[in-house]
């Protein structure tokens, strides 16, 4: 299995049967999200500029679901 996921484990230790992004995964995901928008846009001010910060979250957001989603083999 990946370096990146975990199975997430509660306060009470209660550990969940479904793989999730740990903080590793969480952290390569973003730099990673932010590696192809600086590509495609040729600059980094996007980063910097409050408007984007939002949109980035979404879309890390949305490619986390994805990935939960292949990582358990979820169907919709």
């Amino acid at each position: 299995m990946s370096n990146y996921f975990d199975n997430y484990k509660d306060e009470q230790g209660n550990v969940d049967n479904k793989l999730t992004l740990n903080s590793d995964g969480f952290a390569c995901l973003t730099d990673d999200l932010e590696e192809i928008i600086d590509k495609y846009t040729g600059s980094d001010e996007w980063s910097e500029n409050n408007n984007y910060f939002g949109a980035r979250s979404e879309i890390r957001l949305d490619l986390m679901d994805l990935i939960h989603s292949i990582i358990n083999k979820e169907q919709d």
